[in-house]
């Protein structure tokens, strides 16, 4: 059992910063998934910025890759939170390099995320924690979601909390609860067509999927709805890019979801109450059926 809880405001103008709602949404579902507590934020274009997020477990390899940043990159900000590295970096001439050279610093090294516009953050614990470390309640963009994890099948880490990214799918991330039960079977084949896995995690594989099925010429929405069909087991899930967000339930139904959506903003949660606590206030909300996807355009 995991939490998802999430905001979408339909313009850049809005009366309480997204942060500060989509915290109180992570906390009311805490209970759904003490053990990490991550988000995705979206951040506005800028000129050959990059985000750049890394897991990391032995001490003093944050210091490495805050090192290595400096060797192929111009650092514009940085920070070690102690298992994790949040960084925004500027003039990369090889993205593709700059990633092999982290994952390959140790073992228990690897980039958690990366884009031009996607920032993806988390810690273990609530999402005091996450608060505390990243300062969440002082986002005011557009895009805030956020997962609790409950780990059911992979171990407690950073790496492993949610969200999950591809190394090859650059500001593309996905948010998830449930299991995917062929998974050992899809992860070995894009393994085969050269994808690289950092975890345990089942939830990775639909990162993978995504951006395997949109390299391959689909829209978001079509890789989300041929999804329904070669994923295997009961679940929800969030995928977010710059242009568009997407909520996915598997024919089953089984994993809960509401939607809040107003003139302003689209809120949706693992339960009704994560949403009222997020506003303060009481929302009329609604639930997607089984098999069903729906996209929000940005």
């Amino acid at each position: 059992m995991c939490g998802i809880g999430g905001l979408i405001y339909k313009s850049s103008v809005h009366e309480k910063k997204t942060g500060e709602i989509v915290i109180k949404m992570l906390e009311s579902l805490s209970r759904r998934g003490p053990d990490s507590t991550g988000i995705a934020l979206l951040h506005p274009k800028e000129e050959n910025h990059l985000y750049l997020d890394v897991n990391y477990d032995k001490e003093g390899n944050g210091e490495k890759v805050l090192h290595l940043l400096t060797e192929f990159s111009t650092v514009l900000r940085s920070s070690d939170h102690g298992n994790y590295v949040r960084a925004v970096i500027k003039n990369v001439e090889d993205e593709t390099l700059l990633i092999h050279a982290i994952n390959n610093i140790d073992k228990d090294v690897s980039v958690a995320s990366y884009g031009e516009q996607l920032e993806v953050l988390k810690f273990l614990g609530g999402a005091e924690n996450l608060e505390s470390q990243f300062n969440i309640s002082d986002y005011n963009g557009r895009v805030a979601i956020g997962h609790t994890r409950m780990a059911t099948e992979s171990k407690v880490d950073i790496s492993h909390s949610q969200p999950l990214s591809c190394h090859t799918g650059k500001d593309l991330t996905i948010i998830h609860n449930g299991h995917i039960t062929n998974y050992i079977k899809l992860r070995s084949k894009y393994e085969k067509k050269g994808y690289k896995f950092i975890t345990g995690n089942d939830s990775e594989v639909i990162a993978v999927y995504l951006v395997d099925q949109m390299k391959a010429g689909l829209d978001l929405k079509e890789a989300m709805e041929l999804s329904l069909q070669e994923l295997g087991g009961s679940f929800s899930y969030i995928a977010i890019t710059p242009e568009k967000v997407g909520l996915a339930k598997e024919p089953f139904g089984m994993k809960p979801m509401v939607i809040a959506e107003t003139d302003d903003f689209v809120a949706f949660a693992s339960e009704s109450m994560a949403i009222t606590n997020g506003f303060g206030k009481n929302l009329n909300v609604f639930e997607p059926g089984s098999e069903e996807v729906m996209i929000w355009n940005l």
